[in-house]
């Protein structure tokens, strides 16, 4: 009996990458069929293609095995709000206020408390 976690989660990453089955075999060097086997049967690759896969969907290998909770899954927040940050600490005053207009507009109720702390500075 295959690790219908490992199935699953596997399938959930390539889905959220937009990668078809072939498409992820081409990224990983390997053939498709064994990417199905993955996802149908609950078949565990070898150690070294845990390592790959872990390293390509930046999980940690007990995320894939069904090892970890869901939230496992996560630990990238912190690495997106700093590649965020980096973006917006290289845009010059008038594009940063153009970002600051376009993010108020999309996330409303956010910054609407954001601007009330500001008025009290």
């Amino acid at each position: 009996m295959g690790n219908k976690i490992f199935a699953s989660r596997i399938k959930k990453l390539r889905n959220d990458k937009k990668l078809s089955l072939e498409g992820l075999a081409n990224e990983l060097g390997i053939n498709k069929s064994r990417i199905g086997m993955w996802e149908n049967n609950g078949t565990v690759p070898r150690d070294s293609v845990l390592i790959q896969l872990s390293k390509f969907f930046d999980v940690s290998i007990d995320y894939l095995l069904g090892n970890d909770s869901m939230e496992a899954k996560e630990p990238d927040s912190s690495k997106k709000l700093e590649y965020l940050q980096r973006g917006l600490g290289k845009l010059d005053q008038s594009r940063l206020e153009k970002a600051e207009k376009m993010l108020s507009v999309m996330f409303d109720d956010i910054f609407e408390n954001y601007e009330d702390e500001d008025d009290g500075i």
